[in-house]
Formats: structure tokens, sequence, C-alpha cells
């Protein structure tokens, strides 16, 4: 379940923002006119840094995820840079059992959970001790009894969880006694049948061969019964493992064998236990029910919802504890140690941006629904199905396009849509007309078709000569 909320919030992207009027959402900080351009490209550069060795930043918002849903903490750790070693920085995330304090107070990374609590994991000897320079600071959500405690969805349900461990070892044992074969109990007096062989040891008369004692008989006979079970394990190819074994003995000893088992049998009280407990597992984890099962049980019709209620109601809330974390504990301090004036810093945030993640399925049909209605841009239209600015037609191709799509045009209403989408292939046009006209239009009056501004004079005014009546009332 964390796991596809941690998957979710790793596609989101942050970057540096402004607040400029607490009741819309924040501004981007290149966007925005009330803080300085050199104090919006420190908290560019400042985002930017947040660069995780594993994953960069997507691993470093995975990882937040999901220790902030299980734990509800976690450590937002720096690596310097380590000169001569070839290793840039690197901005982790770290769980509260991986970092520790060693023997001298310093921290320590223990990568692996086989040293915890050893000597070596409190002088450090097999951890990974930070240098004094490195940035350590915690992201946690807040107990709502006592603030500086950590809390999560999980938390509340420990003891659930155990009791389903519990229901499963339960399980896994009456599993586990199920292979063993029980006890296997015959009377004495039997024998294997087989072919007249004089070393067999009955005679006609089912007595014992002189030359063998009873004690003697018994034990070949349990040999040769062992064999017979074990031989088809071993070899698949053997008659033991299509022929029955023939076991001869007085009648009245055929129904004193017997099988004893000591497998333990299935209760089906428990099994009904265990779903109620996982029922109720699943109700009280920060996810959608529904999202954990794999909409098993889901109409497409209730899927919409589920997707929606999924961002609103569970990635949007843990984002903006991300953000506004990393905004207090790193964003804002970072600055502030830059040199620049606590009153501008504050209005720094961090934030992000959703929208690989909370496009709804019908906001395509609702962007051309609104395109239709001439209600949203180009812009937004293509970032609605998932298209980048990029990916807009160059102003020769639209001119193309609307020819093609129009069929014919009046010639002034060509040239004007022309000259506003694409106004070089205009100017194009002009240039070769131009040179084919015999009566070529002088430049001043091509410069005024143009909308274009008239080329500084040459020569001094008092020397410019002046222009015909028609043309200068058209200026």
């Amino acid at each position: 379940a964390f796991n596809l909320v941690a998957s979710v919030v790793s596609r989101i992207r942050l970057y540096a923002a402004v607040v400029d009027n607490p009741a819309d959402s924040p501004v981007p900080a290149r966007n925005s006119d009330v803080i300085d351009a050199r104090l919006a490209a420190a908290a560019e550069r400042a985002i930017t840094r947040l660069d995780s060795a594993y994953g960069g930043q997507a691993g470093l918002l995975r990882d937040a995820a999901l220790n902030l849903s299980v734990s509800g903490e976690c450590y937002l750790v720096q690596f310097p840079e380590r000169k001569g070693s070839g290793l840039k920085e690197s901005w982790d995330i770290r769980s509260t059992d991986e970092l520790q304090l060693d023997s001298k107070n310093s921290y320590v990374i223990i990568p692996r959970r086989d040293i915890i609590g050893t000597s070596s994991s409190r002088s450090g000897a097999n951890g990974i001790k930070l240098p004094n320079t490195a940035f350590v600071g915690r992201i946690w959500r807040a107990h709502p009894r006592y603030s500086e405690e950590a809390d999560s969805s999980l938390r509340g349900l420990l003891d659930l969880c155990s009791e389903l461990l519990l229901l499963n070892r339960t399980f896994r044992a009456t599993a586990r006694s199920r292979l063993n074969a029980g006890a296997l109990y015959l009377p004495d007096g039997l024998s294997v049948a087989a072919s007249p062989d004089p070393d067999y040891p009955y005679d006609d008369e089912n007595d014992l061969n002189p030359g063998m004692t009873a004690e003697e008989a018994a034990d070949e006979f349990e040999d040769q019964l062992m064999d017979a079970m074990t031989t088809p394990i071993r070899d698949e190819d053997s008659a033991s493992a299509v022929v029955p074994l023939i076991i001869r003995g007085p009648a009245e000893l055929g129904d004193k064998i017997k099988q004893f088992k000591f497998e333990r049998s299935f209760d089906p009280a428990l099994a009904q236990r265990a779903d109620r407990v996982l029922e109720r597992i699943l109700q009280g984890l920060d996810v959608p029910k529904d999202i954990v099962t794999g909409l098993a049980n889901v109409k497409y019709s209730n899927a919409l919802q589920i997707d929606e209620a999924l961002y609103k109601s569970h990635i949007e809330p843990l984002m903006l504890l991300i953000a506004d974390a990393l905004t207090v504990v790193y964003l804002r301090p970072a600055l502030i140690a830059s040199g620049f004036a606590e009153e501008d810093v504050s209005r720094i945030t961090v934030w992000f941006d959703p929208s690989q993640v909370a496009t709804r399925n019908d906001r395509a049909a609702d962007a051309d629904s609104g395109f239709d209605k001439m209600a949203v841009s180009y812009e937004t239209w293509r970032r609605a199905h998932g298209f980048a600015a990029t990916d807009a037609p160059d102003p020769n191709e639209l001119a193309i396009r609307l020819l093609v799509e129009k069929g014919s045009l009046s010639p002034e209403l060509t040239q004007a849509m022309i000259g506003a989408i694409a106004p070089e292939v205009m100017k194009s046009v002009r240039d070769a007309q131009q040179v084919d006209s015999v009566a070529p239009v002088p430049q001043e009056i091509q410069q005024i078709l143009e909308n274009a501004t008239p080329p500084a004079p040459t020569e001094p005014a008092e020397e410019e000569e002046e222009l015909p009546p028609a043309l200068r009332e058209g200026i």
C-alpha cells in the first residue's frame, strides 16, 4: 500500500515558489515580482541540490513518503562532497533506525540491521560516520497530543498487525504439521509376500524357519517395508512406484494395522478471524482500501472517484507535509545562511508540481470542451493531454494547416492571417513580388504595410526629402 503511495509521490516535481497572496497557490520564484532575482536564483539552486544518490530527487521523495507513511518520521541527511574521492554531494532520506549516535555523540549511518545494538555500532566501526559539517534535519508528522512525537496511520494498527502475524504463524505451523507422515502400527507376525524363496522366514504353515528368531524376522520385515516406501521417492522408475507391497500373515492381524497422524486440523474460525483482522488493517491505513486490493471488486464508474480520492485525500496532504518540512528544515535556513534577509526569505517556500499524477481521467475531455468554447488556451489543452510546449506546431506549419483546412480565402484575409501568424512567410512573399514587379512598392510604404518602424535617416533631417501628402497622411 505504501509502496504505491511512494511511487506516486516520486513522480511529483519540487520547485522554489513565492507566496504572493496567501489565498492563492504559490507562484514559481522566477515568475514573481515581489522578491529579488538573486534570491529566486539562489532558491532554485538550493532545490536543485536535493539530489539523492538513490534515484535523484524522485528517490528522495519516494523514501520520504515511505518513512512518513510507516513510522511517521525520517531524517534528511547530507553527505558533503569528499574531495579526492570523486563522490559528489548527496542528500538522502534515512530512517530513525539507520541514523544513530556513536559513543562520541557523532552521527553514524548503520546500513544493516545485523549490527544494530552491537559494540561495533556504538563505536561506529561498521557504520558510515558523517563529518561534523554534514547537515541532518528531522522530518516528522506531528502527533496530535505530543507535537514532537511522530505519528502515522500504521502506529495505531500495530496490535492488529501483531495479531495477524500470530494467526499466520498458527496457519504455518498447522501446514507444517501435515508434512509429518505420522506413525504406522503393525502387529507381530506379518511378513512381506514374495515368490518362493528358500531364505523366506516363513514356511507353508506360516511358522518361523528354524534358523531365524521372531525378533530377526520382525526387523527384516520392517526393513523391507521401509525400503518399499522410500524407493519410489528415490527412483520414480522403480517397480515399487506402481506395484503395491504385498504383506502376508494371519487374517486376524489385518484389522489391527493402523496409522496414527500427528497433523493439526485447520480451524475455520481462525481463518475468519484473520480475514476480519486484515479488513480492519486495510480500513485503518492512510490509503483507500480498494487501491490496496487492486480494484478487484470495484466497477469502472467508481474507479475514477478512487483515483481522485487517492490524490486529494492521501497524496496531496503528504506532499504538503514534505514541502513544508523541506521549507522549514532546509530551504529557508540555507538561504539565511547565504546572507539573504530573513524578511525576504520568509516569502520563499518549497512547492510541488503534481501535473504528472493529479490529472483526472476525464480532464482531457474537459480540455477539449473548454477549447471549443474558447475558455482555455492551446498551452492548457496540450498540458491536459500530456503534450509539452515543444510539441506545438511552428508558425509555418500552422499557416499551412490553416490554408489547407479553410480551402479558399479572400486575398486580404489570407494576407492578414499569414502576416499575423507567420510574418517571415509574408515577408518572403513580398520580397519575391518586389523582385518580379515592374513597379515595386517604395520602401516606406512597404514598412507601413509590415507595421514596422521606418529606419533612421542617414542624412540630417533638414536635408530629408519631403514625402508626398498622401503618403504623409498614411503615416
